[in-house]
């Protein structure tokens, strides 16, 4: 609670591909001393893998009932297990009741989940009985904020980029069955998804404030093509919605680690 019995606000950590709770904990201590609960949403390996295939339908389609996938998402109610975790993000945060929120979001496997948050919260009650439990309209109203952190990853459909990324996964039986996964699935699926995957996050119309949190040696995040989209969205929205902070030299989902004085000072700007 805060003074006069208000509640805090709350920032929704997403983790990265084999991410664990323990990892998110520094995130969770740094919001907490700036006034903010927080809670950790991490989407399994195995969803993450999967999502590299198959994502959320188009939003406009949707909403008009055009959309087959929609149309057979909507019917058969079958729903994937990162499109699960989203919508039990959105449910929790609601009975939370906070005044209002934000969502941080790690690597790809985080981005992955925040594609399917925000798609749920485009979908208009009326137009779309697929999740009758979401207020859309008023957690739309409340969520201030989107951090990007070592991410959206630019793979460009490259398998061998999954595979890098695999290597996270703690588990050695679970990422040898993931690499198995990964080398079959198909080429041009991948590719598919990852133009769609890239393309909805450039394009993006959602005008929340956004900051990208990135670093010219992250082998998994390329630098160049992290800032076109930066610059690109800068562009459409204005640098006092889009801002940016490049640490020198930290690695993949590290940057807090490696310059934490720095990470807080950048965090606690952009959420002033």
């Amino acid at each position: 609670m805060m003074p006069g019995g208000r509640q805090r606000p709350v920032v929704i950590l997403t983790g990265w591909l084999g991410c664990h709770p323990r990892n998110l904990r520094r995130y969770s201590e740094l919001y907490d001393k700036l006034g903010w609960n927080s809670v950790a949403r991490i989407p399994s390996p195995n969803s993450v893998v999967a999502a590299t295939t198959e994502g959320p339908p188009d939003v406009t389609q949707a909403q008009t009932g055009k959309n087959t996938a929609f149309t057979s998402l909507r019917e058969s109610r079958k729903m994937s297990e990162i499109e699960k975790l989203a919508l039990d993000t959105l449910e929790h945060l609601q009975i939370l009741k906070c005044p209002y929120f934000m969502v941080h979001n790690f690597s790809n496997g985080g981005c992955f989940l925040w594609e399917w948050i925000k798609f749920i919260l485009r979908q208009k009650p009326a137009a779309s009985p697929l999740y009758p439990t979401i207020d859309s309209e008023n957690l739309q109203k409340n969520l201030v904020g989107v951090v990007f952190d070592s991410s959206p990853c630019h793979y460009d459909a490259e398998v061998h980029t999954l595979l890098t990324a695999l290597n996270y996964v703690s588990s050695k039986s679970m990422r040898e069955k993931l690499i198995v996964k990964a080398t079959s699935l198909n080429r041009q699926s991948v590719e598919n998804r990852f133009h769609e995957y890239w393309n909805g996050l450039l394009t993006d119309a959602q005008d929340t404030p956004q900051l990208y949190l990135y670093s010219p040696t992250d082998h998994l995040s390329p630098c160049r093509e992290l800032e076109k989209l930066i610059e690109l969205r800068k562009g459409l929205f204005g640098e006092r919605t889009i801002s940016k902070h490049k640490f020198p030299d930290s690695e993949h989902c590290c940057h807090l680690l490696k310059y934490p004085e720095q990470y807080t000072n950048v965090i606690k700007k952009f959420i002033d």
